[in-house]
């Protein structure tokens, strides 16, 4: 009996030293900013596509997923992306990837302009649609648990697609060069950057 006594009291203390150990663990990532504050808003601007607002969720210090959208003017995009961090301090630098669409004008909304302007689609970027995927280098600024402003640059793949515009109504159809009759795809490769800010909560 004495030996099984011995046993059991040393079962309950470890089983009590495990129990604090692990309250401990918890306490601890409650107090982990990171785990405190998994999603956020992110507000950005640069080329190619403009003004952006998009949802943040990071799943650890290191990574952050986004989603939302963009406009750059003439027509809104959407896009979706990742951000990597090497590093967990108050700077960082960083590598982003994202995706992108924008749609061009429908032939609709392309007559209804027209109707109000004595001038051709060709001479307008609406009638352009594009997608684009992007790879940028950055640095990353954590002014505060919740705060984190970007700067990046790098390079972004165009995909350009030019729709044909013998849809439209007339007097506007009588009006087109051969070129503007077919629709047409241009790549192209060329520098981008943005800059912005994330806010996060939860």
């Amino acid at each position: 009996m004495g030996a099984v006594s011995i046993f059991t009291a040393a079962l309950v203390v470890l089983s009590a030293h495990t129990a604090i150990a692990q309250t401990q663990e918890v306490r601890r990532r409650m107090n982990d900013p990171e785990k405190l504050a998994p999603f956020g808003l992110m507000l950005d601007a640069g080329m190619p596509e403009g003004a952006g607002l998009s949802g943040v969720f990071r799943p650890s210090p290191h990574l952050r997923l986004h989603i939302g959208g963009a406009h750059n003017g003439l027509r809104g995009a959407a896009r979706a992306g990742l951000t990597l961090l090497p590093l967990n301090g108050k700077f960082s630098p960083s590598l982003s990837l994202e995706l992108g669409h924008a749609q061009a004008a429908s032939t609709k909304t392309l007559n209804r302009r027209l109707a109000d302007r004595t001038q051709l689609p060709a001479s307008s970027m609406e009638r352009v649609g594009y997608s684009y995927a992007s790879a940028h280098l950055g640095l990353e600024f954590n002014a505060t648990r919740r705060l984190s402003f970007f700067v990046r640059g790098g390079m972004s793949l165009m995909e350009m697609a030019v729709p044909s515009l013998q849809k439209l109504d007339e007097p506007f159809r009588d009006s087109l060069s051969p070129v503007e009759t077919q629709s047409w795809m241009m790549r192209t490769l060329q520098p981008s950057a943005k800059l912005g800010f994330a806010l996060f909560f939860g």
